[in-house]
Parts: structure tokens; sequence; C-alpha cells
């Protein structure tokens, strides 16, 4: 199973999303804190960054595009209020970049995320 680091503002959203991954079997790295968050990954490889994403603040993607930068292999999947989109790297197919139905029953979330990992 995966190495996930769970990064996200959102308490209730971190929270849940946890406990499903777990128990799929993922191993997961809750971070609240998206500087601390990338001390982290400075530290330690993961195979996947899960983290929100708001239309009204870029934090959330300049921070994922910094983790890329820390681990360009990394698995990156942005989960936002109406979808789960899982980003592609040039040399993958397109529909490793499609969205997942909108809006995503999270319930589906570790499937996916097995799915993009496995990729």
């Amino acid at each position: 199973m995966a190495r996930i680091m769970l990064a996200t503002q959102n308490d209730e959203l971190r929270r849940y999303l946890a406990e499903k991954l777990k128990k799929s079997g993922h191993t997961v790295t809750r971070v609240a804190d998206l500087g601390a968050a990338l001390t982290i990954l400075e530290e330690a490889a993961y195979d996947m960054l899960l983290t929100s994403v708001d239309a009204a603040n870029t934090q959330e993607l300049d921070f994922a595009r910094a983790a890329q930068e820390i681990d360009p292999d990394m698995r990156i999947m942005f989960i936002t209020g109406f979808a789960a989109v899982a980003v592609k790297r040039p040399t993958e197919s397109r529909d490793t970049n499609d969205p997942l139905s909108q809006p995503v029953h999270l319930i589906q979330l570790p499937k996916e995320v097995e799915r993009l990992v496995a990729a």
C-alpha cells in the first residue's frame, strides 16, 4: 500500500480521509500546516501527496508545486469542493489527469488513490 501525506487545513476533511485511507491499508501522515508539510517531505519519501485546493486561495497550489520540486516522482491529488483531480506528469497518459465524477463520493477516494499510485 501507499505512503500518503494528507496535507489540508480542513480539520474534518483531514480526519475523515485519514481514517478511510488507513482502513484501506495505507500509511497516512496528517499535516495541517503546509510549511511544516514541506519540511517533512524534505526528510521522508511519500508515494502520494493528497491536498485540498480552494479556488479563492492559491496557497495549496504553491505548496503542491514546491512539494513536486522536492520529489518529482511523488503523485499529487487535489481535492476540491466538487471533485478530486489527479495531476499527471508529462510522461503519463491523459486519463490519469481526469477528474473523478463530480461531486466525488469520498468513499471512492481510497480506490482512486490506489489507481493513481499504481499508474
